[in-house]
């Protein structure tokens, strides 16, 4: 008897360990519950995604021209880095109108202390495709503004400048000094 009694235990732990098995299948779903309390339980789930691009716009660069013997028809190019990742606006303005005698901008007798030039500014910009963007001023009228409309900067740019003829009889012996600044404004 007592073998008998042995497959008898066995089918009893397995009978319970069966009906624990059901009593634990029937009773999860009551105990799931949602993570939160806003969250729908159904056929959908949705998940909102948010980031950011900061924007940014600067400008770097700058340094020396040295025309040398000024005569007019001098020609010389700056290049300058822009990262601006927003639409933009570059204003030019010139300090002096020109070129200008460091003790005598007004001249003296037939000679002149103020030898104008023209500058072009060219930007390449993505609107999203490439487009180069361009303009010109003078320094006589002191200052200018290049937009890039929709575009943003892809890169950098460069500032071609180009001296008039002296007026009168021609410039008046000495140094010449001028600043061209160049201000990068994001249009955002």
């Amino acid at each position: 008897m007592q073998n008998s009694s042995k497959p008898l235990r066995a089918s009893v732990r397995r009978l319970s360990g069966a009906v624990a098995l059901i009593v634990a299948a029937t009773a999860w779903p009551a105990l799931a519950k949602p993570v939160a309390d806003n969250l729908d339980v159904g056929k959908t789930l949705n998940v909102n995604v948010v980031g950011q691009i900061v924007p940014r716009c600067e400008i770097q660069g700058g340094g020396d021209i040295d025309f040398g013997e000024l005569t007019g028809g001098e020609r010389a190019t700056a290049l300058f880095g822009l990262n601006c990742n927003v639409p933009f606006d570059l204003g030019v303005t010139s300090a002096r109108g020109g070129l200008a005698h460091v003790t005598k901008p007004q001249g003296e007798g037939p000679f002149a202390g103020v030898l104008p030039y023209d500058v072009t500014l060219t930007v390449p910009t993505l609107r999203p495709e490439p487009r180069t963007v361009q303009a010109s001023f003078s320094s006589a009228d002191h200052v200018g503004m290049l937009s890039s409309g929709d575009g943003i900067a892809a890169g950098g740019g460069k500032i071609e400048f180009r001296t008039r003829q002296p007026a009168g009889a021609g410039l008046l012996a000495g140094q010449y000094t001028e600043t061209l600044t160049v201000t990068v404004t994001p249009r955002v």
